[in-house]
This record gives structure tokens, C-alpha cells and sequence, in this order.
């Protein structure tokens, strides 16, 4: 007897995509941080993530960090969150970015990046130090030469099914004539 099996809704994946503006757009930090992260995302356009992992586990769609492992075993992954590009190119692909309260990139995040297929670097001149507080910035990367990922697949899907509006768009304009 053949069976067929489908993931059941606690084993499914829910990306969310957030807009700045959005009511929904929280992360962790005071007021102020997540007024910079609104602007840094508003000015780069992207959009915040919710319903997958905060951990590279998210750029795979996986419905959750396998045993919890990244968290607990990779400190440097302390205020991180999946940010997509609401307008992805080769160069311009979804991320993870964390921000630990540490002065460098430690060997082992950098062995989790390298494991997980994700270039990982801290530059602040991206505008990815709006944490503050004396936190790094710490991106995960998708190689720019990497086939597709799942998480660009469905963001992708997202994307053009429910388009999101950016202050200071053409039709945006047109629309409060």
C-alpha cells in the first residue's frame, strides 16, 4: 500500500513578508531601534520577516531551527532577524542580520555562516549598525553565484501576489491626486 504524506500546519513554514510602515514591523530593542531599523529598511527597502526561524534555518523556509542549536549554541546570533529585498537582484538577496554586543566576528559565527553555504561579514557602511548599543552588525549572505533559495521562491510569490507600496512611488503619488 502506497501513503502519501503532507506537512501538517505545525511543520509548515509561515514567511510573512513586513513592510516598514507596517503596524506588525516589531523587533527587539526600545523605540528608538526599531525607528532606525524602520528607516535603514525604508531607505534599502526590505522587508522584515516573521513566521520562520530567526537563524539561517529561516532562509530554507525550514519551520523551525532544528533542536533550537543555533540560539543557544551561537551567541552572536543576538538580535537577529531574515530581512528580504522587496526588490531582489543578483546582488540584493534575502539576509540574515544579527547584532551581538561584541567587537568582532567571532571563528565559530563565522564556521556556522561557512556551514550553512552563507557569506558572513560586519559592515557598518551598509547602514546595518542601526541596533546600536554597542552591537555589531553581523550578515548572513547569500552568495551572489548560489542558485535560488527557497525563501526567494516564496518571497517571490509574495511579492508579486500581495505588492507592497513605498512612500515616494509613482503610483503612490498618482494615487493622492
Amino acid at each position: 500500500m502506497t501513503e502519501q504524506w503532507t506537512a501538517t500546519p505545525q511543520y509548515r513554514h509561515n514567511l510573512q513578508l513586513i513592510p516598514p510602515l507596517a503596524e506588525e514591523f516589531t523587533l527587539y530593542g526600545g523605540k528608538e531601534t526599531v525607528e532606525r531599523a524602520r528607516a535603514w529598511a525604508l531607505d534599502h527597502r526590505y522587508l522584515l520577516t516573521d513566521g520562520i526561524p530567526k537563524c539561517a534555518h529561516g532562509l530554507y523556509l525550514l519551520d523551525s531551527c532544528p533542536h533550537g542549536a543555533c540560539r543557544s549554541h551561537f551567541p552572536q546570533l543576538d538580535h537577529a532577524s531574515v530581512w528580504v529585498p522587496a526588490e531582489p537582484t543578483a546582488a540584493e538577496r534575502p539576509f540574515l542580520l544579527s547584532h551581538p554586543y561584541s567587537k568582532e566576528i567571532a571563528a565559530a559565527t563565522r564556521t556556522y555562516g561557512d556551514a550553512h553555504g552563507l557569506i558572513v561579514s560586519s559592515d557598518p557602511w551598509r547602514g546595518d549598525d542601526w541596533y546600536g548599543h554597542g552591537a555589531i552588525p553581523i550578515r548572513f549572505a547569500i552568495p551572489v553565484h548560489y542558485p535560488f533559495w527557497p525563501i526567494e521562491g516564496e518571497s517571490l510569490i509574495l511579492l508579486s501576489t500581495q505588492p507592497v507600496a513605498w512612500p515616494g512611488d509613482k503610483e503612490d503619488e498618482e494615487a493622492a491626486l
